[in-house]
């Protein structure tokens, strides 16, 4: 009986040791690809109903960016260098545009340890850049998308006038 337990227990501690680490690479993966694609309607128009419409999530944009602007648009700056950045031991997928804010967090929760609350005003700000940072990407996703659409239409038209 007691060989029985400890067999039953190493088989519970093997489990719970492979789904944490299939739980660490599902993580991984959608923290590399954050916010990148719109999970599953862009997977299903990129694999199933339009594959040459859609844009692959991971790439960089194809198109001009200053394309439809006449005046030209504001060009995103990081403001944490990359010194601040290793001095704070950031981990690679903390470094984004929103790095600085994640600095000044961190710091202040390390200043007022054992009472974290009083860096809510630090956290918010953080969480609503992240949002925003989001929020920016998604839109430059789906106007690669709208773009990508307009060429292949205007391509398809090109065929047709050239047909008849």
């Amino acid at each position: 009986l007691h060989s029985v337990k400890s067999a039953v227990k190493i088989l519970v501690v093997k489990r719970n040791k492979q789904n944490s680490q299939s739980h660490q690479k599902t993580k991984r993966f959608w923290q590399r690809t954050r916010g990148s694609c719109n999970r599953m309607g862009n997977y299903v128009s990129l694999y199933l109903t339009n594959p040459k419409g859609t844009p692959l999530p991971l790439t960089e944009p194809s198109f001009d960016p200053n394309l439809g602007f006449p005046n030209g648009r504001k060009e995103r700056v990081m403001i944490a260098t990359e010194e601040e950045m290793e001095a704070a031991k950031l981990p690679l997928e903390a470094r984004d545009y929103c790095a600085h804010k994640l600095i000044q967090y961190r710091a202040c929760r390390s200043d007022v340890w054992p009472w974290a609350y009083k860096c809510a005003h630090e956290k918010h700000e953080y969480l609503n850049c992240e949002y925003d940072d989001y929020i920016l990407r998604l839109k430059e996703y789906e106007r690669e998308k709208r773009l990508l659409q307009r060429k292949l239409k205007i391509e398809k038209k090109q065929a047709q006038e050239l047909a008849a």
